[in-house]
């Protein structure tokens, strides 16, 4: 069965972002606040999507970034 370049080599792709950064950038143009330092991150469309979702199902701290992410997983060890 044939795969598209783009599933196989996401990270080949132009304009390609992997995560949240703290500037518009590529397809990262939404903003979001994380849930633990309150710092302002933009992140693609997907990413948003599945913070609205969390919203309304009630998760209090829909989106974390990987630094607060990082030490939450430091911190549970």
């Amino acid at each position: 069965m044939p795969r598209l370049r783009s599933t196989l080599n996401p990270e080949e792709q132009p304009g390609f972002i992997e995560g949240p950064t703290r500037y518009k950038v590529g397809p990262n143009q939404s903003e979001l606040i994380c849930g633990f330092c309150n710092e302002i991150y933009y992140v693609d469309e997907v990413t948003l999507q599945q913070a609205m979702s969390a919203m309304e199902e009630g998760i209090d701290n829909p989106f974390c970034c990987d630094e607060c992410q990082a030490e939450q997983e430091e911190l549970s060890h």
